[in-house]
């Protein structure tokens, strides 16, 4: 009889959005030199021996879903082309797929090369884990590889508990009684505004957009915005919403609410160390009263915005009891409906998942050059921007269900996003001395 896992409550909650995206999460990092494939699918035998969740099925019941851990073979996990004549259209085909709920392993991986660069890509079901486990995955991933090519031992990957509850154990017992007590569903922010992309089609298919914001250009945003003590994600919420403005010809003067993911393991004790890999995102809402005059007037509404749950010590964990208790209460599928009643998944996100550390992630004498990660592809009408920073380049991403007529609408947004970048650079000249 195959060993049972219990489904975490994120687990139901990934599954539950099945509705709303794809669920896959995606990675992509690009190597200067050769990478060690028969080494690679070592270390990926090992790190899923030692996680079985990634070689689970997840099995839906009305009453209490679960995962049954299956058998594998690696050749169920590792895709490996090295005469590829495009890499780029590789991945691409690579990282479009879709892993069913009930595969007997929740992730894929290839290693491709064109003779130049070598690239490995990867995708997981988001059930699994979210963006901060993925880069950690990513981090250990290299960590072990680079100990099986030079003959050391101790491989290592984290293997704790996976329950949303661990998302209060850095807090002090008075705190924890309060973030339990969280109960304000902060989904309601209703905001109806949505990215202008076309009606449903059957010409409609997975696609990841891309674009680079290149150094010179990143460097002096974020050298300003040092000056001014302004995040990089701050400023990229303030280019992306005054884009959103302009894209969607939205009026000037109607308020606008982004969600923006948190990182919930700034409330866990030793910053998720020690847990499993699972899913620890919440999200905050920045709202802004309306695009402004020009982009530093979009940037102080942010910041006004912001401000108010960057103090908040509780930030993120607005909901999670109520999501608790409608699990607890009901049995799974009356559990959904509930939620489903509640829940208002947003139209527009932003995520800035981070730095993809080049040193880090290096494997061998193999040098990270490029790469990029981004959250699971969205259905009409959602959207997420995405962003990433490798080697002092940022990526931005938009997964989408779409056809070529919504890629030239995500591509003129990006031109947007850009320009506001130039347009504070050109407004802040003076602070670049």
């Amino acid at each position: 009889m195959a060993k049972i896992l219990k489904a975490e409550i994120w687990d139901k909650m990934q599954y539950l959005f099945r509705d709303f995206y794809d669920r896959m999460v995606h990675c992509v990092q690009i190597y200067d030199a050769p990478i060690d494939v028969d080494a690679m699918k070592n270390v990926l035998l090992w790190t899923t021996e030692k996680t079985p969740i990634l070689h689970s099925a997840f099995r839906v019941n009305a009453v209490e879903p679960y995962w049954s851990v299956e058998d594998y073979s690696i050749d169920d996990i590792v895709t490996v082309k090295l005469d590829c004549e495009d890499l780029d259209s590789t991945i691409d085909e690579f990282i479009c797929r879709s892993i069913p709920v009930d595969n007997n392993v929740q992730y894929q991986f290839g290693i491709f090369s064109d003779g130049k660069l070598w690239a490995i890509a990867m995708i997981v079901n988001h059930m699994c884990m979210d963006g901060g486990d993925f880069k950690y995955f990513m981090k250990k991933l290299a960590e072990n590889y680079n100990k099986q090519i030079s003959g050391e031992r101790g491989f290592s990957i984290k293997t704790g508990s996976r329950s949303l509850d661990e998302v209060y154990s850095n807090l002090t017992e008075e705190e924890k009684e309060i973030a339990k007590g969280l109960y304000k569903n902060i989904s309601a922010v209703k905001d109806e505004h949505y990215f202008p992309l076309t009606p449903s089609s059957k010409e409609d298919h997975t696609m990841i957009c891309k674009r680079k914001v290149e150094k010179e250009l990143f460097d002096n945003f974020k050298a300003i915005g040092k000056k001014l003590d302004v995040t990089v994600n701050d400023l990229m919420l303030a280019f992306y919403i005054r884009a959103l403005y302009d894209v969607g010809m939205f009026d000037e003067s109607e308020k606008l609410s982004i969600p923006c993911m948190v990182d919930l393991r700034r409330h866990i004790e030793a910053g998720g160390a020690n847990t499993g890999l699972t899913n620890h995102t919440g999200f905050m809402v920045c709202s802004v009263e309306g695009k402004g005059e020009t982009i530093n007037d979009t940037l102080i509404s942010v910041l006004r915005s912001v401000r108010k749950s960057k103090e908040d010590p509780y930030m993120g964990l607005y909901s999670l009891p109520l999501l608790k208790l409608a699990y607890a209460v009901f049995p799974h599928a009356i559990s959904e409906t509930a939620i489903k009643i509640g829940y208002m998944n947003p139209l527009i996100g932003m995520s800035n998942i981070g730095l993809l550390n080049d040193v880090l992630l290096k494997l061998g004498d193999a040098n990270l050059v490029d790469g990029f990660m981004t959250g699971a592809v969205k259905y009409k009408p959602y959207m997420q921007l995405a962003l990433t920073t490798v080697k002092g380049q940022m990526t931005m991403t938009i997964a989408i269900r779409g056809n070529d007529e919504d890629k030239k609408i995500v591509e003129g947004f990006f031109d947007l996003i850009k320009q506001n970048m130039r347009d504070f650079i050109e407004l802040n000249r003076d602070k670049l001395n």
